[in-house]
């Protein structure tokens, strides 16, 4: 499992590194922004905003992004984003854990644990308790812009039968 997220882990790092210290005003400034996109990424989330979320995206050849199992380029995971998200009548957020890493005044990585409620349009309905991720954005002229992500869930843990006889 760790050899899985070591190589996307390097990349963020090699793709947003510029080897300059930031000030402690770039800190500040990238993480207020850091801050509001992510909270507009939750947003567009909870209430279906599947163009928000394409335009979130990246259009670039880095565009990497990992999802139940699959691997997605930007074209193939926007074609989800657009056949997915209209299906969802809403989404709920309860973070246990958050971390933002600022890698550069450009790039951040924003990590993310917590419980994930999916409540579809047919009144289908899916909470998972443990759901994890890990995106990151770089700055263009246009705004933050997501280039990499990560998404997973923890596995059912077996039941203890040691007590059962």
């Amino acid at each position: 499992m760790k050899t899985k997220l070591l190589f996307p882990m390097l990349l963020l790092i090699a793709a947003c590194t510029t080897n300059k210290p930031m000030t402690d005003e770039q800190k500040a400034a990238a993480m207020d922004e850091a801050t509001i996109v992510v909270k507009e990424m939750f947003g567009a989330l909870a209430v279906s905003d599947s163009e928000m979320m394409v335009n979130l995206c990246e259009n670039s050849a880095d565009f990497t992004f990992i999802l139940s199992g699959k691997v997605y380029n930007y074209q193939s995971m926007t074609e989800v984003i657009r056949e997915m998200l209209p299906q969802v009548e809403k989404q709920t957020f309860d973070t246990k854990f958050e971390q933002y890493v600022l890698v550069d005044p450009a790039c951040f990585i924003y990590n993310w644990h917590g419980r994930n409620g999916v409540f579809m349009k047919t009144g289908e309905s899916s909470v998972t308790e443990d759901y994890f991720a890990t995106y990151g954005f770089r700055k263009h002229e246009d705004g933050w812009k997501l280039f990499i992500g990560h998404e997973s869930a923890m596995p059912a843990q077996p039941a203890d039968s040691t007590s059962v006889q």
